[in-house]
């Protein structure tokens, strides 16, 4: 529904690039420059936009719940700006030593150029999708997951206009004008026969949510639903090729961060000892058991009692073990688990066996999640905060079912540069 949003705010975010180094040229060269010279620099831009483009995805800049140009929206566009600077001076001291260009003034008169032409589009883009091109959204429903809606479309008028709600289909009327039909509880006959009525897209309360919160309700969900989850099978060449990916990625980042974790398990025994390690057990695929690994954070013996759900300032953690989590250094021997097929680099995060017994009994469908393999990261970690009671894991669960429901290797490419972003900006 929004795509066509998605794909203009990113042609524009192009063309607001491609005019800060005109006027970075008109500012710094006269009409004589060389033209080899400036079509050389022209060259080395154009790649190094391609990464300032990647670097505003991961700062979630193409999510248009930020497109509204506040205070909070604008400080993204600022700390992305910054760090594409440093980008800039890595990329062109890397690419001095073949061509001996190195623009510190030009590169500098591109970024706050780009920065003002950026703020400006997506202040214009805002005003064109909140008048000009907003969608009239009409809604027939009374349940809470509606008013969850309501508050939606109010906070983000940009989404579209809701300018009716009908409480019941017999409340509908047909005239008006309406773009998008929602409709929760409806004979789907009569619900296909109103859309067509009003000439509106009809969409589902799910489709809706899937469309606007990037989850699935679990109270939505039926057994041919969950049927269709079970049953979808990956292409063989694909598993392959991505295991390969998965691999490599998973030595490259134990290679770049070994230093920081030689440093991390010094650290670990300079404050309080051995174990360096800390192994536990979860559940992967199928419901089969393996070791998870990662350097300790809690005291020793903290679990002794048994296992117990992580509150936010838990006690048993350590003033290391609370920098190895914020830095997610804890983390990063799990990369062993991708290389021995444990984990995936994205997919549910595996659950404890003592956890999953519980939860499978409160929350219907829980056992979908063990159908493909877990991840070192995924899409309910990038979209929720830590699970730490059930009806957290409830709330997680919803958003691993658009994941099961919706998975393809460039929404996995999303959730990586969206984990690389939470990693480095939290």
């Amino acid at each position: 529904m929004f795509q066509h949003q998605r794909s203009m705010l990113f042609l524009g975010d192009c063309l607001s690039l491609m005019l800060a180094f005109w006027a970075m040229t008109l500012l710094r060269f006269n009409i004589h420059i060389d033209h080899a010279f400036l079509m050389q620099q022209a060259t080395l831009f154009v790649w190094l936009f391609a990464l300032w483009l990647i670097v505003f995805f991961i700062f979630d800049l193409y999510n248009l719940r930020r497109v509204n140009p506040n205070p909070r929206n604008i400080g993204l566009l600022l700390a992305s700006t910054a760090v594409n600077i440093v980008l800039g001076v890595v990329y062109f001291y890397i690419f001095s030593a073949t061509n001996g260009i190195t623009p510190k003034t030009n590169l500098l008169l591109v970024a706050v150029f780009s920065l003002v032409l950026l703020i400006l589009w997506r202040r214009l883009f805002y005003h064109l999708f909140t008048g000009r091109f907003t969608r009239s959204i009409a809604i027939i429903g009374t349940s809470p997951l509606i008013a969850e809606l309501k508050t939606e479309f109010h906070n983000h008028p940009h989404f579209g206009d809701l300018t009716t709600h009908w409480h019941t289909s017999e409340e509908v009327s047909t005239d008006g004008d309406v773009n998008i039909l929602i409709a929760e509880q409806i004979n789907p006959q009569l619900f296909l026969s109103l859309a067509q009525q009003m000439n509106a897209e009809p969409m589902t309360l799910i489709e809706s949510y899937e469309t606007f919160f990037g989850k699935v309700p679990l109270s939505l969900i039926s057994n041919e639903h969950a049927t269709t989850i079970m049953t979808r099978h990956d292409n063989k060449a694909l598993h392959f090729f991505t295991r390969v990916i998965e691999i490599m990625v998973a030595l490259f980042v134990l290679i770049i961060t070994s230093p920081f974790l030689l440093i991390a398990i010094i650290a670990r025994l300079i404050e309080d000892g051995r174990p360096i390690f800390y192994t536990h057990t979860r559940v992967g695929k199928n419901g089969t058991l393996f070791t998870m690994y990662k350097l300790r954070s809690m005291v020793k013996e903290a679990e002794k009692g048994g296992a117990v759900w992580a509150d936010k300032r838990d006690l048993r953690i350590t003033p290391l073990g609370n920098i190895l989590r914020k830095t997610h250094i804890d983390e990063i021997p799990q990369m062993v688990n991708v290389i021995k097929g444990d984990l995936a680099l994205v997919g549910p995060r595996p659950e404890r066996p003592e956890f999953v017994s519980q939860l499978e009994q409160h929350i219907p469908y829980y056992f979908l999640r063990h159908t493909i393999r877990p991840g070192f990261t995924g899409w309910a970690q990038i979209k929720y905060r830590y699970a730490r009671t059930v009806d957290d894991a409830k709330e997680k669960f919803e958003y691993d079912l658009y994941y099961l429901k919706n998975r393809t290797p460039l929404l996995d490419l999303g959730i990586v540069l969206k984990t690389l972003q939470i990693i480095f900006t939290h």
